[in-house]
């Protein structure tokens, strides 16, 4: 039986088994619910394995059903050397300082080798590329190798950035991956064009394809509700 280790930081506690030498992703729905929707791409695609999970008394009172069944709402998974942080809901800004705190603890017990939190930036209009940050120059020169446009400004907000600033100070490589997104609406071509920088990343192989046939469908519903309430709108002006 594989032993589960508790690490505890303040109102926070991780309740998971241990795996060493990973690269760790952290998942957790920000604008366009990129890190949510990659992540449970990535469960299924990889068949992660749930190892564990994050409980603190602050969180919503919440649970998520899978297949009818109830399950954490902050889970751990594991695949191969990939360790996945995934929340189903915003971890809410007074609990996110604690939060980072006992994920990093996780990564230095577990000597992990790098961590990856996706996010997301608002753009006028988009063209589905995926800009970046690091929490060292070092980290940056990677991320310029894959061609990635590097974000030179700017504030990042919630878990991601704090984990930036956390991992820095415990000497853990660390990056983030921003998808273009419009609105606060789900986007899953958006997070389909993150994917595809995972697998450069960690020479992995994630079909994103079911993203970009959500997309079409979500756009297609859209376009067809547009039509709908301009119709609606044309009636009451000119009948």
């Amino acid at each position: 039986m594989v032993q589960m280790v508790e690490t505890e930081v303040e109102c926070c506690k991780i309740i998971s088994k241990d795996i060493e030498d990973a690269t760790v992703i952290e998942g957790s729905p920000e604008l366009g619910l990129i890190g949510n929707i990659v992540g449970w791409l990535l469960v299924e695609e990889l068949k992660m394995e749930e190892i564990g999970h994050i409980e603190s008394k602050h969180f919503p009172p919440l649970a998520v059903l899978y297949r009818g069944v109830a399950i954490h709402p902050f889970r751990i998974y594991n695949a191969d050397d990939v360790v996945l942080f995934l929340s189903d809901f915003v971890v809410p800004p007074d609990v996110t300082y604690d939060m980072t705190n006992v994920i990093v603890e996780w990564m230095k017990r577990n000597n992990s080798k790098e961590l990856i939190t996706l996010n997301s930036i608002a753009v006028p209009q988009k063209i589905n590329q995926v800009a970046a940050a690091a929490n060292s120059f070092e980290g940056l020169e990677r991320l310029g190798k894959l061609d990635l446009p590097i974000l030179p400004f700017g504030n990042i907000n919630g878990i991601s950035g704090t984990l930036l600033t956390r991992t820095r100070a415990s000497e853990i490589p660390a990056s983030c991956l921003f998808a273009e997104v419009l609105n606060q609406y789900p986007d899953p071509r958006a997070a389909a064009s993150v994917v595809d920088v995972l697998n450069r990343m960690l020479n992995i192989k994630v079909n994103s394809e079911p993203l970009l046939k959500e997309a079409e469908e979500i756009e297609t519903r859209l376009k067809e509700l547009a039509q709908a309430v301009q119709g609606e709108g044309g009636s009451q002006a000119y009948g």
